[in-house]
């Protein structure tokens, strides 16, 4: 027979819809931030800072929500820690959203540049890294999957190595002479916001192993299987 579902179940789906849905529309705002500076587009640029009011109210809502269902069905325990991860992770995506206005900005900063004197490539695959990394820790916490929550803490190793090798580029890069500097220190700064959303992200991932089993900060705590 099948399981009749009541108010507080759907309230439930229905916020974890919802944080599907906002995480979509940061991924897409992160991916055309990623492209207005690869392209050096600025109207690209200013579509995303425009738009960020929307994922603010996104972030708001769902906050409220599960705010409402905590205040109204007083749950317990794994409900009440899982209520609890969905106002962080809605926090964590809307400074993913942040972030992505960030590199907009960046972009607009960079188009009166000129060219740029070498190919973006570290930038791309830092870019392509942590929106993996978007989609799996969304994922985890949808399907409620620990281990592909874990898989999170070695992601976010290759972000940082990645990170380290174009710090140490670009800074040798201004070393040579202020011909570099002003694009360089933009990139510098992409770069770092790039690294933050890996960090933002494992914060999803830890939220959602403290979702399912109450462990806080599993990552700096211990390491898997120690």
């Amino acid at each position: 027979m099948a399981r009749i579902i009541n108010m507080y179940d759907r309230a439930l789906n229905r916020i974890r819809a919802e944080i599907l849905s906002m995480s979509e529309l940061v991924e897409d705002r992160f991916l055309k931030a990623m492209e207005s500076l690869i392209k050096q587009d600025e109207k690209l640029a200013q579509e995303i800072i425009y738009g960020d009011d929307q994922i603010d109210k996104l972030d708001e809502d769902l906050e409220m929500e599960a705010l409402e269902l905590i205040s109204l069905q007083q749950p317990m325990d794994k409900e009440l820690r899982l209520l609890a991860s969905v106002i962080r992770i809605s926090n964590e995506l809307e400074r993913i959203g942040d972030y992505s206005c960030n590199i907009a900005e960046a972009t607009l900063l960079l188009a009166d540049k000129g060219p740029y004197f070498k190919p973006l490539e570290d930038v791309s695959r830092m870019g392509q890294l942590v929106q993996a990394m978007m989609r799996k820790s969304i994922l985890a916490f949808l399907k409620k999957d620990l281990e592909l929550a874990w898989e999170m803490h070695s992601d976010d190793d290759q972000v940082d190595q990645v990170y380290q090798h174009l710090f140490k580029e670009l800074m040798d890069y201004m070393k040579q002479g202020p011909t570099f500097v002003d694009q360089a220190s933009n990139l510098l700064l992409v770069a770092r916001y790039l690294e933050r959303i890996g960090d933002h992200i494992v914060n999803i991932a830890e939220l959602t192993i403290f979702a399912e089993n109450g462990e806080r900060y599993p990552f700096k705590s211990r390491k898997r299987g120690g």
